[in-house]
């Protein structure tokens, strides 16, 4: 038990409902890897019936509030807010289990400057970059996984757009700043999105420590509670969160991989076109030392893109006007972009001056000729859709053999052309396969269409010659 007056570093807020024997385990496992002296622990209980609040009753070094009905995960956590003494403020899941030095890796990060606002540990079950996939087969092997793979990762960050709930480490500053949880997301899902959107709007950084790991059973408060439908539930609070900020936020918060990959390591000056939230940035920042320039036309991605980027221009591609000098930067994505462009050929010469001699341009574009839209084309159908290849919002498309005619080859050379893919229903592969070998036999060249049929996006890595 702590000293009468001590200060409280950290507040654990546990919600719970039901679920006793996970509970149990998620106490013991904070026992044994925490030292008491340097938190509290406080858990709102959601009118469980299966011994839960006897339980609870019992346990003299834990506070407790008792809620007669399931509140929801929002307004739980708002009590326990409250009630709450810490300098920071964690929020547990009960259906997790906590390894060695999963806090004090989490604090040290919290710790490391002022703007840092929430702090994530990865996870053998979670959304997102804070997942280890095949982590493990039972809970026996999971400690040692976990030592083993924080000393691997020991005192490595990575710094995101989205945090989630299941353990979210928020300094009690942030807290008073940005409020709560929003509690319209009724029990769960989305809450947790809405707030690092609202603390990344405030300026704060959300950052994952890479060696702090935390099990998570996963959705096992939802499965206890039979009257709530987890689909459902996603879908309405999905739809609110829409309505809260009159756009799905998470389309702007999802990194590219593949793009990081095409960018070279060297690079300092990169100019990211259509740049949303930041995503493919950030992960560009955490792999290397480069300064990030954006242009981005929604408003409120754009305010989330400069929380990391040195300057973003809102303003529309075809019409904004560069302030900086020829040959400034050595990068410049175009990463699903030029298909929404009324003339992507003048973009490319237009942007083509800022290029660095030997800079080199990053571009994803959709291929038209993938059977999403090829094969609904043969039977008579071309109906655009909200997203993907026939996105009402593309005005020009490209296959993998038209693309190269964005970069003229007295000006560019295409260093790389890789490709995104998405595999096809089996009978419509056979189709294209059979159309191949029907053109082989006819001499005619479109034998290609059964290998192309499935690549998605074209990737190009394209280099500026030298004049």
């Amino acid at each position: 038990m702590k000293k009468a007056g001590a200060q409280v570093k950290t507040s654990i807020i546990i919600l719970t409902y039901n679920e006793l024997v996970l509970t149990k385990k998620c106490l013991a496992s904070i026992e044994k890897h925490t030292q008491e002296e340097d938190i509290e622990l406080i858990i709102v209980d959601n009118g469980s019936t299966d011994g839960t609040r006897e339980y609870l009753a019992g346990l003299s070094s834990v506070r407790t509030i008792l809620n007669d009905e399931n509140l929801g995960f929002a307004k739980g956590c708002n009590q326990g807010i409250e009630a709450a003494k810490g300098d920071n403020l964690l929020f547990l899941n009960n259906d997790t289990m906590v390894t060695q030095n999963w806090l004090s890796a989490m604090l040290r990060v919290l710790d490391q400057s002022d703007q840092t606002g929430m702090v994530g540990p990865v996870s053998n079950y979670v959304s997102g970059a804070q997942m280890i996939p095949n982590a493990y087969q039972t809970l026996e092997e999971m400690e040692p996984f976990a030592k083993a793979h924080c000393e691997k990762e020991k005192h490595k960050t990575k710094r995101v757009l989205r945090l989630v709930g299941f353990c979210l480490l928020i300094k009690r500053a942030v807290i008073d700043e940005i409020g709560g949880f929003d509690e319209r997301f009724a029990y769960g899902s989305f809450e947790d999105d809405d707030l690092c959107l609202r603390a990344i709007q405030a300026g704060y950084r959300l950052e994952i420590a890479l060696d702090s790991f935390v099990h998570h059973h996963g959705h096992a408060t939802f499965t206890a509670n039979r009257e709530i439908n987890i689909n459902h539930l996603y879908t309405a609070n999905r739809q609110r969160f829409i309505d809260k900020w009159g756009t799905d936020f998470t389309y702007f918060t999802h990194p590219r991989p593949e793009i990081v990959q095409l960018v070279p390591p060297e690079a300092n000056r990169i100019l990211d076109i259509g740049c949303g939230a930041g995503a493919t940035g950030l992960e560009l920042m955490n792999r290397q030392s480069c300064e990030l320039y954006g242009v981005e036309l929604h408003p409120l991605a754009a305010k989330a893109a400069r929380s990391h980027y040195k300057a973003v221009i809102e303003e529309d591609v075809e019409q904004a006007e560069m302030p900086y000098p020829e040959g400034f930067f050595d990068v410049i994505i175009f990463a699903d972009i030029l298909e929404h462009l009324k003339d992507p050929w003048t973009v490319i010469q237009t942007y083509a001056k800022y290029l660095a001699p030997s800079g080199c341009m990053v571009c994803s574009i959709p291929n038209i000729s993938h059977a999403e839209a090829l094969f609904p084309l043969l039977l008579g159908d071309w109906t655009y859709r909200d997203a993907g290849i026939l996105d009402r919002t593309h005005l020009r498309f490209f296959t993998p053999q038209t693309v190269h005619t964005l970069f003229p080859a007295e000006q560019f050379e295409i260093k790389a052309q890789t490709y995104n893919i998405v595999d096809v229903d089996v009978k419509v592969q056979l189709f294209f396969n059979e159309i191949a070998r029907l053109a082989r036999a006819l001499s005619f060249p479109v034998t290609q269409l059964a290998d192309q049929c499935s690549i998605y996006q074209i990737l190009i890595l394209a280099e500026k010659k030298a004049q």
